[in-house]
């Protein structure tokens, strides 16, 4: 087989790949969607933003390690882990933070003596960085120094094309966003 036979058959066969994979494809670029509410649940260990989607029927749902602030309530916890618990419904979220340092975001919880958080974990970076930096990179771009202290989110939102949720941080020029994997889906 001559080269020239090769590469145009290799060039025809990428060709058709590319095509392929474009006619298959899910739409990439589609928006975000803004949430509309916040619950976190300490029976399922769970949160479920409202989507403002179709019919609002829409939720992104992701798990959370839930807990007591308070070093004595987490020993309590763990002696009576056992004990049977009723089914308690979700509770709002009255606060919403990430942190760069740790790569967590921290929901307050409207329950008991307001002192029970939702904590998860969270990829945090710069929009502009993330855009420079190979994606598996992305977690070893460290937010400045002075970005220690947890800062609170000023908009949610969770796209069903990608599987994600992104929180954009109150934080330096703006551009900087809390990002997690979520179950998106419909309730029935």
């Amino acid at each position: 087989m001559s080269a020239r036979r090769m590469l145009t058959g290799t060039f025809l066969g990428l060709g058709a790949l590319a095509l392929a994979a474009t006619a298959v494809a899910p739409a990439a670029n589609a928006a975000p969607v803004p949430v509309t509410g916040l619950n976190c649940d300490g029976d399922t260990y769970k949160c479920t933003a409202n989507l403002r989607f179709g019919d609002g029927r829409w939720v992104a749902q992701w798990n959370v390690n839930v807990f007591h602030q308070s070093a004595a309530s987490h020993q309590r916890a763990a002696r009576s882990a056992a004990a049977p618990r009723g089914a308690a419904a979700p509770v709002p979220v009255t606060t919403l933070t990430c942190d760069g340092d740790t790569y967590k975001c921290t929901a307050g919880l409207q329950f008991g003596d307001g002192r029970w958080v939702a904590q998860w974990n969270a990829n945090v970076f710069h929009q502009a960085m993330a855009s420079a930096v190979p994606a598996t990179s992305v977690k070893t771009v460290k937010a400045p120094r002075e970005a220690a202290a947890p800062v609170p989110v000023t908009a949610l939102n969770c796209d069903g094309d990608t599987y994600k949720c992104t929180a954009n941080l109150r934080f330096g020029d703006g551009r900087w966003v809390a990002q997690w994997d979520a179950s998106v889906f419909h309730q029935n």
